[in-house]
């Protein structure tokens, strides 16, 4: 039960993550909006967005991996949209819901491996289950129902590659270099890679 106990450490680790981030998420913004403009040409706007999508389930697998504990994902993907909005995201109230629908994905992941598996199956499962929780919430919000069924497998295809490079690979490789440097090594992921444990947490 200790481990999962939230401590100061934690919640200072949650902010930051939630301020960088939130920074990360508005430049997706508009740097969505750049390639879906400089894909228009090919006919291929729609996977503008879908090629950087994973960057906004990073919060939550790299909080996540970092920290260990449940309830992470969540609070640090809707922290970091919260924030978001704040700094003045063009998409109002609706970015924070979007941010729980995402850290939700991902937390239901980790949890599901009971927060013991921290390996680039686990984040990047965590990313492609985000991916498809928001997926299936913009088929309605942005009306995605009315496309074709071939350019819906598309996009989310698209989107869960995203996913698995930014949420698994990226976030892997950064929390792992973090805990070579020894900055995150008071959390959960430095007491892993002191036993030598850094990939899987095992029963």
């Amino acid at each position: 039960m200790k481990k999962n106990t939230w401590e100061l450490k934690d919640v200072i680790m949650m902010t930051v993550f939630g301020v960088v981030f939130a920074v990360i998420y508005m430049a997706v913004v508009y740097g969505g909006m750049a390639i879906s403009t400089a894909l228009t040409p090919m006919g291929l706007s729609a996977f503008g967005f879908e090629l950087i999508y994973g960057v906004w389930f990073m919060a939550a697998t790299l909080a996540a991996y970092i920290i260990r504990k449940p309830g992470v994902a969540l609070i640090a993907e809707a922290l970091a949209s919260a924030i978001e909005l704040l700094m003045g995201n063009p998409d109002g109230l609706t970015v924070v819901l979007t941010g729980i629908i995402q850290g939700l994905g991902a937390e239901l992941v980790f949890a599901a491996f009971r927060y013991k598996k921290w390996n680039f199956v686990s984040m990047s499962l965590a990313g492609m289950l985000s991916a498809l929780f928001i997926f299936c919430y913009e088929l309605y919000y942005l009306s995605y129902y009315l496309l074709s069924p071939a350019m819906l497998a598309a996009q989310l295809g698209v989107r869960f590659v995203s996913a698995i490079l930014f949420s698994g690979v990226i976030c892997k490789l950064a929390g792992d270099g973090l805990a070579k440097t020894g900055v995150v090594k008071s959390y959960a992921i430095g007491a892993a890679a002191d036993t030598g444990t850094i990939y899987d947490e095992e029963d």
